[in-house]
């Protein structure tokens, strides 16, 4: 006679057959990624190209499904200058729980005086994901790591081993195709297609509106338009060796022909106050005829539906940047990071906080991150490929990434950006020119990362605020006309110096002989 016990026993084995069976059809188990029982509330000051964190965004309150933690802005929406946002926190002695800041040596700089907390040991008992990362990629680990050995904030990190190209350089082609003429291929035949679109009527409206070229963000303008000749901004390295561009020959040489140029009105009479939504209006107006931007985003408005009702035949493309003296340069490559976020010395509790910064690099964490939700924004396809759905590629006036952007994809926190993504809603011929701009070397590399000590730190970010300040100033001044650059460029280098270029250069050409030597 059978006993209940063997009844028992028989109902858990093919209960437990069951799971096996529904695991095998279903694929793996889920993956609990809750963190604590109760939900919690972390505040974040994050702030991203004027746009405040904003705990609606959908893929935030997914990871409040996931993990039960909650993050909400520390400041008010109408603060858009994060370091504004940064220096007020700090003066003002409340610190939120999470600082999210574009640049690195800041936080840093505050790790290492006791305003964020060091995450080493942190990261080796309570974040596998992020621990197998650095183990995965040092160079990405370097980079995460301050002058004292610790590790002060999670980076931002490009997907920079497959892709460095960034931007390039766009030109409406239909333009080029109604005055017959080629893609300028040096720099005098850029000028005179400038030249052509200024004085043609190419948007065909009668009206000389046309404006050459444009930029939409001030903080590029011209080094943008001054490195397309190859002349730099700001520190860069040459053969080894530290050196500040402002006070370069070609710097020099070529800041005139962009004073031309603006006095000319080739470009943009309001290059330096239009702001973010340059783009989108200069294209939608039809008035815009070159720019230096990102890949993905500006090849996308080849594909907006809405544009190319309302312009027929529009096609705005890459070109290879201009030669100028035998070589092309293409001015802003990918960075490794685009900063990251820090945990305070005030966060209520730091272990939940890694936990939560270690999700967004789990599998689901980083899907979350590059393509929003499932059966939402993205989908994938009978191989497991990922594209986005119709929600994000569909035209309703604004770009695919725009609306991702709108949902929080890629806003800037902890985590991997995955090139893929770019991919999927950019189209094949972008793709195929970040592919052609790194396969022809047209990339100038930025300087890495560097590490400094607390005292170089203070220092630097000194010198740096003020050279930064002048070059900005002068640079205006200079293409706008206000100054005359020949009769008070001396003065500037003079000023410069006096500010401390010379320490700069020493200390940077210090903390990259470190960077090297590791």
């Amino acid at each position: 006679m059978r006993n209940k016990g063997d009844t028992v026993t028989k109902f858990f084995l093919i209960l437990a057959s069951i799971v096996v069976i529904q695991k095998n059809i279903l694929g793996k188990e889920k993956e609990n990624y809750k963190i604590i029982e109760e939900p919690f509330e972390m505040s974040i000051l994050a702030i991203q190209n004027g746009r405040v964190f904003d705990e609606k965004w959908s893929i935030f309150q997914e990871a409040f499904k996931d993990t039960n933690v909650k993050l909400k802005s520390s400041i008010s929406k109408n603060l858009t200058d994060e370091m504004q946002a940064f220096n007020l926190s700090i003066s003002s002695g409340k610190l939120p729980d999470i600082i999210s800041l574009a640049f690195p040596n800041k936080l840093e700089s505050l790790g290492m005086e006791g305003g964020v907390i060091p995450l080493d040991d942190l990261i080796k008992e309570h974040a596998p994901n992020i621990k197998k990362f650095f183990e995965k990629y040092p160079r990405y680990k370097r980079d995460a790591t301050a002058y004292d050995g610790k590790i002060y904030f999670i980076p931002a990190y490009y997907d920079w081993y497959k892709m460095r190209a960034s931007q390039g350089l766009f030109i409406r082609k239909d333009w080029l195709d109604k005055l017959g003429l080629k893609v300028p291929n040096t720099m005098d035949e850029f000028y005179m297609v400038m030249k052509a679109f200024k004085e043609k009527d190419p948007n065909g409206n009668g009206i000389v509106d046309e404006i050459p070229y444009f930029e939409r963000t001030s903080e590029y303008a011209d080094k943008e338009l001054i490195g397309l000749f190859g002349a730099r901004r700001g520190f860069y390295v040459e053969n080894g060796i530290v050196k500040y561009g402002p006070t370069q020959e070609i710097f020099k040489e070529v800041m005139p022909q962009i004073i031309k140029w603006y006095k000319e009105g080739l470009i943009d009479p309001e290059i330096f106050s239009r702001g973010f939504s340059a783009r989108d209006y200069m294209l939608r107006n039809n008035l815009g005829g070159m720019t230096f931007d990102w890949f993905a985003s500006t090849s996308s408005y080849n594909l907006d539906k809405e544009l190319n009702e309302k312009i027929k035949g529009f096609n705005f493309s890459v070109i290879p940047p201009p030669e100028y003296k035998g070589k092309r340069y293409a001015p802003d490559s990918r960075a490794t990071n685009l900063g990251g976020w820090s945990i305070t010395s005030s966060a209520k509790n730091p272990i939940v906080a890694i936990k939560y910064m270690d999700y967004w690099f789990s599998e689901k964490g980083y899907e979350l991150f590059n393509w929003g939700i499932k059966g939402d924004t993205f989908e994938k396809d009978k191989n497991g490929k990922k594209y986005f759905t119709d929600k994000i590629m569909k035209g309703d006036g604004t770009t695919p990434v725009k609306k991702l952007s709108d949902h929080g994809v890629q806003f800037r926190i902890g985590s991997i950006q995955d090139y893929e993504y770019e991919k999927a809603w950019g189209n094949s011929e972008a793709n195929k020119w970040a592919e052609i701009y790194m396969e022809n070397n047209y990339i100038v590399e930025s300087m890495p990362t560097l590490k400094y000590t607390v005292q170089e730190n203070k220092r630097i970010q000194k010198i740096n605020s003020q050279l930064d300040m002048n070059i900005e100033e002068m640079s205006q001044k200079w293409i706008l006309g206000s100054e005359n650059f020949e009769k008070t460029y001396d003065l500037f280098l003079k000023k410069i110096n006096d500010i401390g270029l010379k320490e700069a250069l020493e200390i940077n050409q210090k903390a990259y002989d470190r960077f090297m030597r590791k």
